[in-house]
């Protein structure tokens, strides 16, 4: 009997080693400048292993990837390289997949999220990166564009009905906003970027009351969040982080017009320091 329980503990044992995966962490800024004790966080969730920033958002990657480097270098990392992926035949590339593998954390530039996608979703970069995060614990970083990719449903910035550049976002509309898909880092969540300072309330609002089991969260310049693996997150920087929560919203509609409309919405405003638990 003693021998039949041991083989089940054992068999028990290396099952669960098997089946135990790691979440890691996400540290998600909304543009501008960079929070220097947000920076020292990621350098000191990297465990001091490589960190390899990936510059294909950027439509001057020679410029910002040496930028970003700088950056984590002055936040304390000891060995940092970029790596510019410039389609997906490069995303598929054994070279390109052997480095990203031999990196412990990513940070993207930011620059044009859509480009990003183009050039790395769905390619056997994206599987290591992501198996990096959800696997291996490690922490993955963004910016602006680089922010706006880590949620499953993505922002690309463009206007479905209204597409006068001169008029943006002047409403709380439905089907106006266009989403395509993120690496899904998130998906529970919609990021936004450059939040307060570029007025982008309407259009997180718009895609909330469409999407009402995800939260939106819009994250201003000079400010990020640190998502840690209990889906809690912090807040670093000088500015505002605002979060709208419809999940438990009622009478969320559409009217003739296209206009949306909800009640007890819920909202949040969060400043340095402040922490929030994305789950109910």
């Amino acid at each position: 009997m003693r021998k039949i329980l041991m083989a089940f503990l054992i068999l028990f044992l290396l099952v669960s080693g098997l089946s135990a995966t790691e979440q890691g962490h996400l540290l998600i800024i909304g543009g501008g400048s960079r929070p220097p004790e947000a920076l020292k966080e990621f350098v000191a969730l990297s465990n001091n292993g490589p960190i390899l920033v990936i510059t294909s958002a950027s439509g001057v990657p020679k410029e910002s990837g040496p930028a970003m480097v700088n950056q984590l270098v002055n936040a304390g990392a000891k060995d940092v390289n970029w790596l510019h992926i410039d389609s997906p035949e490069m995303g598929n590339a054994d070279s390109t997949v052997n480095q990203i593998e031999s990196a412990s954390a990513i940070f993207f530039t930011g620059g044009v999220q859509e480009r990003l996608m183009k050039r790395i979703g769905r390619t056997r970069a994206e599987a290591v990166i992501k198996k990096l995060y959800f696997e291996k614990g490690g922490i993955i970083g963004g910016t602006s564009a680089g922010a706006a990719v880590m949620s499953s449903v993505m922002i690309t910035g463009n206007e479905l009905i209204n597409k006068d550049s001169t008029d943006a976002y002047v409403s709380i509309q439905a089907k106006n906003i266009e989403t395509k898909e993120g690496f899904g880092f998130l998906d529970q969540v919609i990021i936004d970027q450059h939040f307060v300072a570029r007025k982008r309330h309407n259009r997180l609002i718009s895609l909330v009351l469409e999407n009402p089991r995800l939260v939106g969260i819009g994250i201003d310049e000079g400010t990020a969040i640190m998502v840690y693996p209990d889906d809690k997150f912090r807040v670093f920087g000088k500015g505002s982080v605002v979060v709208y929560d419809a999940r438990k919203a009622k009478d969320v509609k559409a009217n003739q017009n296209g206009l949306l409309g909800g009640r007890e919405i819920k909202m949040d405003v969060l400043v340095e320091g402040d922490e929030f638990y994305l789950k109910l």
